[in-house]
Order: C-alpha cells, then sequence, then structure tokens
C-alpha cells in the first residue's frame, strides 16, 4: 500500500465533514489500498507518512520498539493492532520522564492535554510527539487510520477503522428514529458542559439533546424550568444521584425523579474498538425506564 504525503492542513477539513461524509472518504481509502476486512500482516514500509489529530504531519524512520502513550484509546489500538509490546503507559505526571528515555520512538497525547503540557513533554524527547482524539467525535475512524499509519500498521488500523464507521453508522441510523432525549451534561461542580465538548459530543451521538448550548454554570432554579430527562454526570467531579436527589428544588425533574443519572468519562469515550458499544451504552441509559437497572 502506497501512502501519499499528507499537507498538514488536511485534518481541518476532514473535522468539518459529517458522518456520511467521513464513513464514505473512509470507505474510499480501503478500497483504493484493496484492503481486506482483516489484517494483512504484511511487513510496512518506512519511513511512515500520517497526520495526525491536530493536524501534523508526524513520520517513524523505522517500526517504533518503544512508545510511550498517555491516551487510553490510542493505547488500546496500539494494542489492537500488535504492538502491545511497544507500549509503555504514562500519565501527564510521569510522561515526560517516561518519553526522555532514548528508546522512545514515539509518544502519544490526548488531543485534549493542555498545550504546555505537550510542550513540556515534547521538550524532554527527541522522539515524534503525535496528538491523538477524534474532533468531532464522529472522525474516529479517520484517527484510528492515521495513527495506524504512523506505525506501520496502516492495514491493521484500517481493521479497526472500518468497524467502528460500522458501528457508528449503526448508531446514527438507530438515532434518526428515535426522539432526542433532552439531557443536562454536568462536568465538575455546577458546570454544565456544552455540545462541543468531548463528554458533549458523546451525548450527541448517543442520542442525547443538550440543554446547554454551551459551558455554563447550573442552579437548581435554572434546571428546574428545563424539563431535564436524562442527566449525564461527569466521572469525576460530577453529582450523584443520591446527592441530586438531596436536592430538594430538584425533586420533580424528571431526570431526578426517574433516576436517569448517568455516569460517564469526564473526557469523553475512548476512540477505540469499543467506543461504538460505548456509545450504545450510554444510549440505552438515555432512554432506561424509571426503576430499570
Amino acid at each position: 500500500m502506497a501512502v501519499l504525503p499528507l499537507h498538514p492542513g488536511t485534518m481541518g477539513g476532514v473535522r468539518r465533514l459529517g458522518l456520511p461524509a467521513v464513513l464514505l472518504a473512509l470507505a474510499l481509502v480501503l478500497t483504493g489500498c484493496g484492503l481486506k476486512a482483516e489484517p494483512t500482516g504484511g511487513e510496512a514500509a518506512f519511513p511512515s507518512q500520517a497526520v495526525d489529530a491536530a493536524g501534523a504531519a508526524v513520520s517513524l524512520a523505522a517500526a517504533p520498539d518503544r512508545i510511550v502513550v498517555l491516551d487510553p484509546g490510542a493505547g488500546a489500538v496500539l494494542r489492537g493492532i500488535g504492538l502491545e509490546s511497544a507500549v509503555v503507559d504514562a500519565s501527564p505526571g510521569d510522561a515526560a520522564a517516561l518519553a526522555a528515555d532514548p528508546a522512545t520512538d514515539l509518544v502519544v497525547v490526548p488531543l485534549a492535554l493542555p498545550e504546555s503540557s505537550a510542550a513540556r513533554i515534547a521538550a524532554a524527547t527527541d522522539a515524534a510527539v503525535y496528538r491523538y482524539g477524534a474532533a468531532p467525535l464522529d472522525t474516529a475512524p479517520t484517527a484510528i487510520t492515521q495513527l495506524g499509519l504512523a506505525v506501520g500498521r496502516g492495514p491493521q488500523a484500517a481493521a479497526v477503522a472500518r468497524s467502528v464507521a460500522d458501528g457508528l453508522a449503526a448508531l446514527a441510523a438507530r438515532m434518526a428514529g428515535e426522539a432526542p432525549v433532552r439531557t443536562l451534561v454536568q462536568g465538575p461542580g455546577v458546570v454544565a458542559y456544552g455540545p462541543q465538548t468531548p463528554l458533549g459530543q458523546a451525548v450527541a451521538l448517543a442520542g442525547g439533546a443538550n440543554v446547554f448550548p454551551a459551558d455554563a454554570a447550573w442552579s437548581p432554579d435554572t434546571v428546574r424550568a428545563l424539563d431535564v430527562d436524562a442527566w449525564v454526570s461527569a466521572d469525576p467531579g460530577g453529582s450523584s444521584l443520591a446527592a441530586l436527589a438531596g436536592i430538594e428544588e430538584l425533586a420533580a425533574v424528571p431526570a431526578i425523579r426517574d433516576g436517569r443519572v448517568i455516569e460517564a468519562p469526564r473526557d469523553g469515550y475512548p476512540v477505540d474498538a469499543a467506543l461504538p458499544r460505548a456509545l450504545e451504552g450510554l444510549a440505552e441509559r438515555l432512554r432506561a425506564q424509571p426503576g430499570a437497572s
């Protein structure tokens, strides 16, 4: 499979595409490369060429032996395409020290990581730094494909991307026939997340209609007037059902009254093979009947 160089600006256009366009583009790439649904296991040609989620071109001269990974979704993808032995899990606190190891070939950081933290890690290593994520979330197949190309596992990553694309398309088809669920997405404390946050995007794909159009503070008085049917509480930082039920002004809010308070990852769901299943589970919980487990 020949990989053509990609200009860093390419990803900006990809992010603006809707889900159908992204799926069509991915299908054309897969067809043009002659890929089958299963990994081919063939040797990759290096140097590799890919574009990360921030729009930067990333290239490796040879197959990576050590990849420091801060993003759980990227770690799962890399393990799933056969690079488990190369992956070194890291956190923002220890990433710079792990990346400084001369054996490190690549450092993968979340797209949402603050620029100051990413710059500190980049300054500590001679390895390439790759920003990973999907913004908007429905570009997850593209994110997975590009990460695979970066590490020389394009066919294997394309198989994962195809599965994710199929899952997201099936979920979109299902949501097209469902009434949106009025949802409050609560971040830490009394901050309501808007639809552009990672967790807000996950709620939207799962058929939730965000009652706050942008990040804003909420109060019992404002929420009481919004007729909220489901409450997605960021973990960590959001409120539990018990805490919300203890606020007298919220007792009549449908989401609280019916016990439809859902804990979800504060930074959204990992972008990996399990993403469609995670969103399907969220869609089910947004619509759970009172008393359902």
